[in-house]
């Protein structure tokens, strides 16, 4: 067996993700440590794609630029609906995060960005989109 992730490896690994400014916005919970099957889809593919090839045991830390990891802002996911759409007991705050189900039935969170007279200015990014991201981890060991 490795003593390094593949592409397709099964690891138990502890780590924090933390935004350039030191915010942290995840990390392991468990004391044994997290297992993570790589190409499950449970990280963005770029920072799985960043953990191939690093070693058994050895604090890392990774730096992953916005543009690799969930982008930057894209202006066109910034949508204003009419506030006809919204339940009437519904209490909008600028700034809350509620989810929203398209057709298709897959649900998608917004962030209410400003609520007009008539219109709710709704932000369809992804949180982490435009920060750059930095990882600190440990591959405990490869299953």
């Amino acid at each position: 067996m490795s003593n390094t992730v593949q592409a397709d490896s099964r690891i138990r690994w502890h780590y924090q993700l933390y935004l350039a400014d030191g915010y942290l916005v995840e990390a392991s919970e468990d004391p044994q440590g997290e297992i993570l099957q790589l190409g499950a889809g449970a990280f963005h593919p770029n920072i799985e794609a960043a953990l191939v090839g690093l070693p058994v045991g050895e604090p890392i830390r990774l730096v992953i630029m916005a543009s690799e990891a969930f982008g930057l802002p894209d202006s066109d996911a910034v949508q204003t609906l009419p506030l006809s759409d919204f339940p009437t007991d519904m209490a909008l705050q600028i700034g809350h995060i509620i989810s929203f189900t398209l057709p298709s039935g897959q649900e998608i969170p917004g962030k209410i960005q400003h609520i007009g007279t008539d219109s709710v200015q709704v932000d369809f990014n992804h949180p982490l989109a435009g920060h750059n991201l930095r990882f600190e981890l440990e591959i405990i060991e490869i299953l």
